[in-house]
Parts: C-alpha cells; structure tokens; sequence
C-alpha cells in the first residue's frame, strides 16, 4: 500500500512537471513596436540631421572635385598643360577623387555607428519590456515575428500569442 502511494505521488509529480515545464511561445511585431515609440522618432530625427550635415559636407567635396576635373579638361582642350602639368593635374584629380571616395565611405560607416549606438538602449529596452511580459504571461520563449526588412518570419501562430500590443501598452507606447 505504501508503495502504491508512493508511485501514484511520483506520477502525480511527474505528470505535473511535464506540464509546467511546456513550452508556450509568443511572437512581438518588433518593427511595429519600435516605429512608434517617441524614442525612436527621436533617433531619426537625430540621424535625419546627421546624414543631412554629412552631406552637406559630401556635397561640397564633390563639387570641389567637378571644379578640378572641368579646369583640367578646360586646360587640356587650349593646350595650356605640359606634359609635367597634365601629369600633376591627373594625380591631384585622383587624390581628389579618393579624398571624396574615402570621405563617402566613412560618411556611411559613421552613420552605420550612430545608428548602432542609439538603437542599443531603444533595443534593450524592448527586450527588458519582451522579458517582463513574458514572465508575466507566462511565456517560456518569445520571438520576432518579422526579420529586419518587414517580412514576417512566423508563418503560423495563434493570435492571442502575439504580444506585440502588450508590449507596446507595457513600455507607454501610445497606440493611434
């Protein structure tokens, strides 16, 4: 008899912890929740003004680099270059050139690191939010539904797994 009711609580038990232990996934619309915080719009604003003054600055490298190039082509078609000139010239057109080349590309990979850095906390935050949702709900793993181009990576799923107004209600996203 003891034994009997030994193995009933150990069935009990186990029965109990396969139970518990289930997994229950919920999926969050990361992309929508990140284009309406105020955070974000903040961020853009912020790299709107970024890429304007480093095109600002692109700009008038390139138009330093049209000026030299149509001064050469100018002097080349009256003859005013010697062969040491053109030589000289052309070497100042491609020091230009790759001036504004490198000028562009750091342009971009600066842009690339500001965009970096002030999405880090915006992300973290999200998560902290993801987690503490999903704790509170019960969630044992919680994905991004969509990759980072809008296309949605979860094929199927319930709808009420989708936590993604949740977490939006749980940061003080104002929902339009």
């Amino acid at each position: 008899m003891k034994n009997a009711a030994i193995a009933f609580l150990a069935g009990l038990l186990t029965l109990s912890m396969s139970v518990d232990n289930s997994p229950r996934i919920g999926h969050v619309y990361m992309e929508q929740v990140l284009s309406r915080m105020d955070e974000a719009k903040e961020m853009n604003r912020i790299l709107d003004r970024f890429m304007m003054e480093r095109q600002a600055e692109l700009e008038k490298q390139k138009s330093e680099l049209e000026a030299k190039y149509v001064s050469f082509q100018t002097k080349e078609k009256k003859g005013e270059l010697t062969d040491a000139g053109r030589i000289i010239a052309s070497s100042e057109l491609k020091a230009t050139q790759a001036a504004y080349d490198a000028a562009l590309a750091n342009a971009e990979q600066e842009l690339a690191q500001k965009r970096s850095d002030l999405i880090r906390p915006i992300a973290q935050q999200i998560q902290k939010a993801m987690k503490e949702v999903a704790a509170k709900e019960a969630y044992t793993h919680v994905f991004n539904s969509a990759d980072g181009t809008g296309n949605s990576i979860i094929i199927v799923a319930p709808e009420g797994d989708d936590l993604t107004l949740k977490v939006m209600h749980h940061l003080g996203v104002k929902l339009d």
